[in-house]
């Protein structure tokens, strides 16, 4: 049971730069991807972090993930800083946040059935034993709503919406606590996109703590708890997802709302 009292990731005035490639001789200059950003999320709760593309949203999510290294600041799991974790504290917390990329390939081997992509996290994390693996994947096909048989394909046998799905199985394969999506939808048709969103909703509520990387806010506004809005690597809003988006103080928060499709529903 999730204690919403408790943060599960406190996120510390991180920084990521980067250097734009400019030529063969010459070097590109230095931009910041995220700059001193400050976040917290507690087990169960949802966040949603929104803005255009280039401002910083995905930077932050492959930080928490640990596929970038931040330049400054601190990332804590349960107030432990991750890069001071010990090693089996380390694969505790890599097996604990697991990411949903947007291109649902990123995360499938072309090469490898579907439940050969789903059992080896299973067999690392979870269990070795054949029956209970066997029961694992049914229920995970179950919740993400394909069929059993399924397993026995591979990954371009599989429609866009059908390999997200397969996604958030593997990822959810391991008993996550927490679920990184990066704009889990926005390669999808629309009518896909709600039952993607219904799924990881349905999620939220089971107890697995989200945060949603989008750039659109009425994804997030029906979604997420919480929001946190980026522009140029830097925050201009966190709050409460209502109290922001019915009383935005940033002018680019404005801006966004008026350029959106997001409409509050009461």
């Amino acid at each position: 049971m999730a204690d919403l009292s408790k943060n599960i990731i406190t996120v510390n005035n991180i920084t990521k730069s980067f250097t734009a490639s400019k030529g063969i001789f010459t070097k590109g200059e230095q931009f910041f991807a995220v700059d001193n950003v400050s976040f917290s999320i507690k087990e169960g709760s949802s966040l949603g972090i929104v803005g255009e593309s280039g401002s910083g949203k995905s930077t932050i999510a492959r930080m928490i993930c640990d596929i970038y290294k931040a330049d400054s600041g601190s990332i804590l799991y349960y107030n432990k800083d991750i890069y001071s974790l010990s090693k089996h504290e380390y694969i505790d917390y890599r097996k604990n946040v697991q990411m949903v990329f947007q291109d649902p390939n990123n995360s499938l081997n072309p090469k490898l059935k579907i439940k050969s992509a789903l059992i080896d996290g299973i067999k690392k994390h979870i269990t070795k034993e054949r029956a209970e693996i066997e029961n694992i994947l049914k229920n995970l096909m179950d919740m993400v709503g394909l069929p059993y048989e399924y397993l026995e394909r591979y990954p371009h046998e599989f429609s866009g919406g059908q390999r997200q799905r397969i996604s958030i199985a593997r990822a959810l394969s391991i008993n996550p606590k927490v679920i990184i999506a990066d704009e889990p939808v926005s390669s999808l048709d629309v009518s896909v996109q709600a039952q993607i969103l219904n799924l990881m909703k349905s999620l939220q509520k089971n107890g697995i703590t989200l945060i949603l990387i989008s750039h659109s806010l009425a994804v997030v506004s029906n979604m997420c708890e919480n929001i946190a809005v980026m522009q140029k690597g830097s925050m201009v809003e966190y709050g409460n997802t209502d109290d922001v988006l019915c009383k935005p103080k940033s002018e680019y928060t404005k801006n966004l709302l008026k350029a959106s499709e997001y409409t509050m529903i009461k």
